[in-house]
């Protein structure tokens, strides 16, 4: 069964229409890249799948359910999860505390602190540190696993790289295709198009709030993905 289907999408900021028209679908085991120059409409197509942002028109369907009328509480509940940009932790909270957080959609499922730990080495150390004392590639890897311990099927992620070291993120997407090995569907917001050809098994490209193309990255290369981005590729 799709893990998730957005049909025909809008969402706008008051007068402003930053989504218009968008559509993704989403099988299990899938990573789904989105990518765009800034002001494409990307952040604001995730909040609104995830119910943060009201939606002007268009479906969400997550494992055969429609969630469209669904507050956001309930599609976490449902198993939709997202890592907003700027991981957003509780700074003054442990690794643990943070992580616990992730639980309280009370989905049942395989992910626990420990699990999280095996999939992420490096913060079984760090178990007791402040998350506001953290890098900020392992504050990433606790947003992560803290959206993993809903036990989601499926995971958004806005700007997985952003303001990470070059083997931060190495370890992100490492960490993510495990993740996505286990069955999950991932969408990813990613700047860097190299690492989108690299990780992606499908591409869609966003420009002012429109899709302006669709391809797979053995069938596209970065100059075709940035021309796209300035909306010099039709839909």
């Amino acid at each position: 069964m799709t893990t998730l289907i957005a049909q025909n999408m809008s969402a706008a900021h008051g007068q402003l229409t930053a989504v218009r028209d968008v559509s993704l679908l989403l099988e299990p085991g899938e990573m789904l890249f989105l990518v765009g120059a800034n002001g494409a409409g990307k952040t604001t197509l995730l909040r609104t799948i995830a119910g943060d942002h009201a939606q002007g028109s268009g479906a969400i369907t997550l494992s055969g359910v429609d969630i469209s009328d669904h507050p956001a509480h309930l599609r976490a509940r449902s198993g939709l999860a997202l890592v907003p940009e700027g991981r957003r932790l509780f700074p003054n909270m442990t690794v643990r505390e943070n992580l616990m957080l992730g639980a309280s959609t009370s989905r049942e499922g395989p992910w626990t602190v420990a699990a999280i730990y095996e999939a992420f080495p490096n913060l079984a150390r760090l178990d007791r540190a402040l998350a506001g004392r953290l890098s900020g590639g392992e504050q990433q890897a606790v947003a992560i696993g803290r959206a993993l311990m809903g036990d989601p099927v499926a995971i958004m992620l806005d700007e997985v790289s952003l303001g990470l070291s070059p083997a931060a993120v190495d370890l992100a997407y490492d960490a993510l295709r495990k993740v996505r090995d286990m069955g999950l569907a991932l969408l990813v917001v990613e700047q860097d198009l190299n690492r989108a050809i690299a990780q992606a098994d499908q591409i869609v490209v966003m420009c002012e709030g429109r899709v302006t193309l669709r391809t797979r990255p053995q069938d596209t290369t970065v100059a075709a993905l940035a021309a796209a981005s300035f909306g010099q590729v039709a839909a």
